[in-house]
Formats: C-alpha cells, structure tokens, sequence
C-alpha cells in the first residue's frame, strides 16, 4: 500500500509539474501585468520545487521568471541552490544569453575595425569612444586575443551621454584612423557624410537587435556578455 501511495503521489508530482503553462499563455499574463508586448522563449518544469521556469526575450539579457502550472502566482529574482551554493536563475539565464547566426551576419556587415586580423576565431566589439569600461576592457580584450588566436571586430555604438563619441566614431570611419584610435582623446574634424551614414546604420541595428550599453561583447558562437567580463573563463566561453 505505501509503496503504491508513493507512486502515485509521484504520478501525480510530475503531471502537476509537466503542465506548464505555453509561452503563449505566459505572454498575455506578462502582458496584462506590465501592458507591454514580450517574447517568451520557453516554458520549463522545475521538477524541484513543482513550478515553471519561463526565459523571456528582453533585449540581449534574457529575464527568467517562475509561475505555477496554474498561472496564479509569478515569481521573479534570483533563486539560490544554497547546497551547492549556485544561482540557477543566473545559469539559466546564461543558457539563453545569445543570438542567432542571422544577428552575427548583421554584426558582420557593421564591423567598423579589426584588431589581430586574420585569426581563426573571433569577436564583436560593441563600444562607445568615451565609455570608461570600454578603455578598461580593451588592453585586456587586446591582450587575451592575441594569446588566443581571437580577432576582434570592432562597431562602434556611441551614447547619447558622451556629447563627443558620435563625431569621433565618425571621424576615425572618414578618416581611416587605426585601431589605435578606438578608444583615444581627439579632438574630432573629418565627419563626411559616409561617416555619418554608417554611425547612424550602426545605432539603428544594434538598438532593434538590442543592444543598449557599452562594452558588449557577443562571441562567435552568438553568446552574449553584456559590461565587463566576470573573469577570462567568460571570454573564453565566446569562442567556444
């Protein structure tokens, strides 16, 4: 008998938690709380704790959310392992950190400069002339392509907080300045018009793809880092 009771009541855990709610049916819940449209990636048993992990599609920082099969409650922030001392709202969510092949031949075509060009593997650089991390990141980005065999493929995306990164972006485009100048104080005065053209372009696609900060940093397999990498072992996961 208890044996038949402990089938039963794991028949009925895992039906419970195999009826998770369609994506579908989380966008609209999503949609009346927040009155905004949002792609829902997946819908997922949490097999421990008899809820449902939904990965919704926000920009290139995916938001990961708990419901119930029953969509009566949401649940949103970090959910901790404390045995294994993990955060697997974080691992989930870098799981769905990334793009598709169609946004990489987007960012291939935006590509402005190329550092260690001709490596075998490689990534995109999204940077503002002016951003503060974006210098910090370079000398080590520079520094860990070369022992890597890496190129980095430089766009610039200028911010509307630095009044000079725009005409500077600009100008290293109309002029043909070097790597050198990705990140360096100079007072801009060549902004042709092809410049401008392609700053703009540049500014259109990678806010639609969803980018809104700098440093980005998306790898050749499409994973995303967006700010400064946590350790070498982050960037290493971008040409795997």
């Amino acid at each position: 008998m208890k044996r038949f009771l402990g089938v039963f009541s794991s028949f009925v855990f895992a039906y419970a938690v195999a009826s998770c709610p369609s994506p579908q049916e989380v966008e609209k819940v999503l949609e009346d709380l927040t009155l905004k449209k949002m792609k829902v990636e997946t819908v997922k048993p949490l097999e421990e704790l008899g809820l449902c992990v939904a990965v919704v599609k926000s920009g290139l920082k995916p938001l990961v959310i708990y419901v119930d099969k029953d969509l009566k409650y949401l649940i949103s922030g970090n959910l901790i392992d404390i045995k294994k001392r993990e955060n697997l709202t974080a691992k989930i969510a870098n799981e769905y950190q990334k793009v598709s092949q169609e946004v990489l031949k987007e960012l291939e075509q935006l590509t402005d400069l190329r550092f260690n060009q001709g490596a075998k593997k490689f990534v995109y650089f999204i940077s503002d002339p002016d951003c503060p991390y974006c210098r910090k990141l370079e000398p080590i980005l520079k520094k860990w392509a070369k022992e890597n065999d890496v190129e980095i493929r430089h766009i610039f995306f200028p911010l509307p907080m630095h009044p000079k990164a725009k005409e500077k972006a600009i100008d290293i485009i109309c002029s043909g300045k070097g790597y050198e100048y990705v990140h360096k104080d100079f007072e801009p005065k060549n902004l042709c018009e092809e410049g401008k053209k392609k700053i703009e372009k540049n500014i259109q696609v990678l806010s639609r793809i969803g980018v809104t900060g700098t440093p980005t940093l998306i790898g050749m397999n499409g994973k995303v880092i967006v700010g400064l990498p946590p350790s070498e072992e982050a960037l290493n996961e971008l040409i795997k």
